[in-house]
């Protein structure tokens, strides 16, 4: 019975390593960049700007078969995401009102996604970033790419949720 018991515990690992930032994190505000001035550039109306400050969202991460799978709880809105991890398959997600196309890799160990606005008039790239920190937070980067502009860098810092 013990040799059985073994062999399943050998079997489900199976030598895969789970990834460091699956698990579930929720947002540290105060270690977290203030969004109100991009957001405010951006043309992002009052209110919201406003409702960004006290939204906490939950982030829920797994990652399998070259796959990030991706659940994002922000009390007013839940998304769910698969990511394929080839740099090749495009994902599209609304950021501040619009809509991007980006396509994402893991790259020692960090999810690097970068794409651009679908709306081409707009004429704006996007680069995202979700890593462990040393410190055990995970951060969460988003860019904002302008052409011509200078970025809009907005650090995202997630503490994990046991």
């Amino acid at each position: 019975m013990g040799a059985l018991v073994l062999m399943v515990l050998l079997q489900a690992d199976a030598g895969v390593s789970a990834h460091p930032l699956e698990g579930v994190w929720q947002l540290d505000l105060e270690k977290s960049t203030d969004t109100a001035p991009i957001l405010e550039k951006l043309g992002v109306s009052w209110f919201v700007r406003k409702a960004a400050k006290s939204v906490r969202p939950i982030h829920r991460i797994r990652v399998n078969n070259g796959t990030l799978f991706l659940e994002i709880d922000a009390t007013i809105s839940k998304k769910r995401f698969q990511l394929v991890l080839d740099g090749k398959t495009p994902t599209k997600d609304e950021f501040f009102g619009d809509e991007f196309s980006y396509t994402t890799v893991l790259e020692n160990g960090v999810f690097v996604s970068s794409g651009r606005m679908s709306n081409e008039a707009k004429k704006m790239g996007i680069a995202l970033r979700r890593e462990l920190k040393d410190d055990g937070l995970m951060n969460y980067r988003i860019t904002l790419l302008p052409d011509g502009q200078e970025p809009m860098i907005i650090d995202r810092v997630f503490r994990r949720v046991p």
